[in-house]
């Protein structure tokens, strides 16, 4: 049913493509062969999927030291940082504290002086994630003066890899022109002579008091550890390898995602489905394997209607102490939903009755607040701030036999409301009627017969006004 619902139309339109897309997919899986090799047929696996994990921790932790405070301030003026630019391993330079203004808080980037590499291709080092034990596979830096230059742009924070406790003195702004350029230039030489020295390392994040940056660094350091300790990084065609095996991985990993989006979990309307599931359970509408209870069937009754509130009504009992003229002024506050200024003048009873529609109403909300069921206007069970009541007096002297040109005078309500309003009153009735049928109460039974002659009469009983 929520695959054939309107949400659904443009999702469930993609899935041929997506299907195969997979087909195709699989096919290139098939055609990539990894070299055999007794180590790395073991642990290049285990060892990739921690690497990946390395550069996607990577990449949460920086997010969350761009929000806090201290952890702002490390996205320093003239720090030293590696970032991936088109997937090629990238030095640079910080040119302002934190995020950039330019960009929005979900996706952030830095301003950065770039030290170009020379390079446009990414080769098999770039796949590495950046640890220090790593750094000796690492494609040099350009090496002669001649070949250094620069270029200012802004970074997204996804592709940042390294904040390094370096910070260049003497670059900036000197690089830029003026009499410090040659020693800004040959500053920028030392940096790109070699990765193996410490100015590459991670700076400190001891200074930072917060437990989930704290939790995130700790579960880098173990994938880290998973990495270098992995017997595969001792294989002599280790780069190879993990480049064969990270071709695979991007694969596999395409496919995963075309799988997603052919299952039912992709579904947008699939949660808000669960939670009403979970509302139903907690309300003894359905058990706990879904199976549909008494207070379920009841609910298949109702249309006109709230018909949680109005289930809850009528398994209480709560109708049982009431005349069916005033059955049908409580009734009418589950029809009538419109504005008005006039407050209805209720008996001991109604207002009784009104107070506990409210209650019932209010334990309803209060499970689908718990489970976070977004409802829309229409089906709102609010019956404290919008104007349920309205017609309770009306209704009530209607099912009495006052005429409809004196209740007309009860409410500034217009007429053609009036009428609808009861017409949709008696379906209700009718509606309650068949539920006292199904739980085998004959009173109620007999009480909404009553009512439904009640109110059934004059003007609201003819087929068209204009008759």
């Amino acid at each position: 049913m929520i695959k054939r619902s309107f949400s659904e139309h443009a999702t469930q339109q993609l899935l041929p493509e997506h299907e195969k897309a997979v087909k195709v997919s699989e096919a290139d899986l098939a055609k990539v062969k990894r070299d055999a090799c007794p180590v790395c047929d073991v642990h290049m696996d285990e060892c990739h999927q921690a690497g990946e994990d390395f550069k996607r921790l990577t990449e949460e932790l920086y997010r969350l030291l761009l929000v806090n405070p201290i952890g702002r301030k490390m996205f320093s003026p003239g720090r030293l940082i590696v970032w991936m630019k088109e997937g090629v391993r990238t030095p640079g330079i910080l040119l302002a504290e934190g995020a950039s203004v330019k960009s929005s808080a979900a996706h952030p980037t830095l301003h950065v002086l770039e030290i170009r590499t020379n390079r446009e291709i990414r080769n098999d080092t770039d796949l590495l994630p950046f640890v220090p034990a790593f750094r000796k596979h690492l494609t040099p830096l350009p090496q002669a003066k001649k070949h250094i230059s620069t270029k200012t742009l802004h970074v997204p924070i996804t592709d940042l890899v390294c904040l390094t406790k370096h910070v260049t003195k003497g670059v900036l702004p000197d690089i830029f022109g003026g009499e410090g350029h040659a020693k800004a230039k040959e500053k920028l030489h030392q940096i790109c002579r070699t990765w193996n020295a410490d100015i590459w390392d991670e700076m400190d994040l001891g200074r930072i008091k917060n437990l989930a940056v704290h939790d995130v660094a700790s579960k880098r350091r173990e994938a880290e550890v998973k990495v270098i300790k992995s017997p595969a990084a001792d294989c002599k065609s280790f780069l190879k390898h993990y480049a064969m095996c990270h071709d695979q991985w991007l694969i596999q990993t395409h496919i995963q995602q075309l799988r997603q989006s052919l299952s039912e979990q992709n579904l947008q309307l699939l949660p808000d489905y669960e939670q009403r599931i979970q509302v139903l359970k907690d309300l003894s509408f359905i058990d706990d394997a879904s199976r549909i209870q008494l207070k379920g069937k009841v609910a298949c009754e109702v249309h006109s209607g709230d018909e949680l509130v109005l289930t809850e009504l009528i398994l209480e009992n709560v109708l049982a102490d009431y005349e069916p003229a005033e059955i049908a002024a409580l009734l009418s506050a589950f029809v009538f939903q419109e504005k008005t200024d006039s407050v209805p003048r209720l008996t001991a009873n109604l207002e009784r009755g009104m107070k506990t529609i409210v209650d019932l109403s209010e334990k309803v909300n209060a499970v689908q607040t718990l489970h976070q069921v977004i409802q829309t206007s229409e089906e709102s069970n609010d019956f404290v701030s919008k104007p349920r009541f309205g017609l309770m007096e009306v209704v009530y002297e209607w099912a009495r036999g006052m005429s409809f040109k004196n209740i007309t005078d009860l409410t500034d309500v217009l007429e053609g409301t009036i009428v609808r309003t009861i017409t949709r009153l008696d379906e209700t009735c009718r509606e309650v009627k068949n539920a006292a049928r199904i739980i085998g109460d004959p009173d109620l039974y007999q009480k909404m017969a009553a009512a439904q002659e009640m109110i059934r009469r004059d003007i609201t009983a003819v087929a068209s006004l204009y008759m």
